[in-house]
């Protein structure tokens, strides 16, 4: 796992990043702490990129593939910071020094797999909380699949959801075509051992081919960030991407997020990957129990009405009924959003804005040890805990402003 930030304002933005790394390898599972995360993208360059997630693309480091894209692209001076990110995934397509076409077909197996897994992983989390007699195991299953082929269709506004733009037009087909004996083998060996419907193993034949162009990432992904300025920014910006695996030789990838200093929004906090505290600290409250704490209200309002129908037995029975979805479906929901809304206004005034107030005004050395000690807190929590310190290690903290471009405030290995 892995710990990041990027503390900006508008004078520059400090990124840190701690320097352990899981690898897994032969069942075995070992984790290092002297891996390097944050680098310069350019030299002489006001642009700096970190990565988080899966540490390699198809065996290959990622910084070595930066490295191959400072020594062979050698990209002009960009606009955007937006520009460097899109220019540098973009050099991943169809590199075949790196991704021979012929391993790209294990590399499509890794990702099916991964996604499979979501499914797995989703249908025990619907069999754990379901609610009433329980269902056989192959219908939850089967709506497992059914509930993830939807979201590869749509958006949770209901909104469809569009093919990949990275990908040629028509991609899809292409996959099928190319991958159609690894779908059926993948399929097969997942799920032929379950008494599935046709119209499931359909579903799933179809997810073999959503997961590569759809834009949803349940599969295991790479974040990397991109931060710093542009030839026609004046003020810092912080772009990420997700990027998860070569298909038919183009890289999946997406925008994820963007954060920009302008006038109005004069300093930010972004945090990534394993940063549970340091999200705790900024917000006043870790989000596992802000979440069980809001889905223990529910609960307990969801009891409450059930407890006050229940003291009116006289009542017909059809009255009953229409007064607990009255206020099951509408009461309990929105009381439930009223509390949350307080208490983001709670959190906001408390802790999030002071925080920010500060940082405003804060010296460039300033957010360099702000990001370094907020990567420290996720380091000392695994370590007081007793916790495997899959965060850790030496941390890299980067200075970037306009003037003075990428500069080292600590590096490991150097005092």
């Amino acid at each position: 796992m892995t710990s990041e930030i990027a503390v900006m304002n508008q004078r520059a933005v400090a990124l840190a990043a701690d320097s352990a790394v899981t690898l897994i390898g032969g069942g075995t599972v070992a984790v290092r702490n002297d891996h390097r995360k944050l680098f310069n993208l350019i030299e002489r360059r006001p642009i700096g990129m970190m990565f988080f997630g899966v540490a390699d693309m198809m065996g290959h480091p990622w910084e070595h593939l930066i490295e191959h894209y400072q020594k062979k692209v050698r990209p002009k001076p960009f606009a955007h910071v937006r520009d460097y990110a899109v220019s540098f995934s973009a050099m991943l397509d169809n590199l075949e020094e790196f991704f021979p076409r012929a391993k790209q077909r294990d590399e499509y197996r890794r990702l099916l797999a991964s996604v499979f897994r979501y499914i797995f992983h989703l249908a025990q989390f619907m069999s754990d909380n379901a609610d009433g007699e329980r269902q056989g195991d192959n219908a939850i299953l089967e709506a497992a699949i059914e509930r993830v082929w939807r979201d590869y269709q749509f958006r949770e506004d209901g909104s469809p959801r569009t093919d990949l733009s990275c990908f040629p037009p028509n991609f899809g087909t292409a996959v099928q075509r190319e991958y159609a004996q690894q779908i059926e083998e993948i399929v097969a060996y997942g799920f032929g051992q379950f008494q599935l419907s046709a119209g499931a193993m359909q579903r799933l034949r179809e997810i073999a081919i959503y997961a590569v162009v759809k834009d949803l990432f349940l599969e295991d992904v790479t974040g990397l960030v991109f931060a710093g300025f542009g030839e026609d920014e004046r003020y810092p910006n912080v772009v990420t991407y997700f990027a998860s695996a070569i298909v038919g030789g183009y890289l999946k990838r997406a925008e994820a997020s963007a954060d920009a200093i302008d006038t109005e929004t004069k300093s930010k906090i972004r945090v990534f990957a394993d940063s549970e505290v340091t999200n705790a600290f900024i917000r006043g409250i870790d989000f596992n129990l802000e979440r069980r704490l809001y889905g223990g209200f529910r609960m307990m309002m969801g009891g409450l009405v059930d407890q006050v129908i229940a003291a009116f037995p006289q009542a017909d029975a059809a009255q009953r009924d229409e007064v607990r979805a009255r206020f099951q479906n509408g009461f309990v929901p929105r009381y439930g959003e009223a509390v949350r809304g307080r208490s983001a206004d709670v959190l906001q005034q408390t802790f999030i804005k002071p925080i920010l107030r500060v940082l405003e005004i804060a010296s460039r050395t300033e957010l360099a040890e702000t990001a370094k000690e907020l990567i420290g807190l996720n380091i000392f929590k695994k370590r007081i805990m007793a916790q495997k310190e899959t965060v850790g290690g030496a941390i890299d903290v980067a200075m970037i402003t306009r003037e003075n471009g990428f500069q080292w405030f600590s590096r490991q290995g150097e005092g």
